[in-house]
C-alpha cells in the first residue's frame, strides 16, 4: 500500500492542507469569524473583484466562493456593488472592518509563511518553488 507522504504529490498534497490549517487557526486568533481569509486576501490585494474571478484565482467552486461572499457579508468584511462594465456581475469590495481584519490577519499570516524556509539553504528553497510552481500548473 502506498502512503500519501510516499508520493510527491501526496507530500504536497498533506503539506498544503498543514499549512492552510495552520493559517486558519492562526487567523482565528484574529478574529473567529474569519473563515474567507483567502478572499479577504486576494481582495486586499485587489479589490472589487467578481466573485468569478475569486472562484478562479483561489481554485474553488464558484457555489464555494458564494458561501464565502455571504459569510463575509453577514459578518460586515465585505460588500457587493454592481460591476461598472458588465451589467449582471457584481464586485466584491472589502468594508473598512474588512480592511481592518484583513490586515490584522494578513500580518499573522505573513509571519507564518515567512517561518517555512527556515533551515533550507537558498538553492533547496529554489528547487522546492520550481517543483511546486510546475506542478501547480499541472492542475490549473
Amino acid at each position: 500500500m502506498i502512503l500519501m507522504n510516499d508520493t510527491l504529490l501526496g507530500l504536497i498534497w498533506n503539506t498544503s492542507r498543514a499549512v492552510q490549517n495552520k493559517a486558519q487557526n492562526t487567523v482565528g486568533l484574529v478574529s473567529p469569524e474569519l473563515n474567507a481569509e483567502q478572499t479577504l486576501m486576494l481582495l486586499k490585494e485587489e479589490d472589487g473583484l467578481r466573485p468569478i474571478d475569486i472562484a478562479e484565482r483561489l481554485m474553488r467552486s464558484k457555489s464555494s466562493v458564494t458561501s464565502i461572499i455571504k459569510t463575509a457579508q453577514r459578518h460586515g468584511l465585505v460588500a457587493t456593488r454592481p460591476h461598472p462594465l458588465k451589467g449582471n456581475s457584481k464586485c466584491v469590495h472589502l468594508t473598512k472592518k474588512g480592511v481592518m481584519m484583513c490586515d490584522s490577519a494578513g500580518n499573522n499570516i505573513h509571519s507564518l509563511l515567512a517561518e517555512v524556509p527556515q533551515g533550507l539553504t537558498q538553492k533547496e528553497v529554489d528547487t522546492c518553488r520550481k517543483v511546486l510552481e510546475v506542478t501547480l500548473n499541472c492542475y490549473r
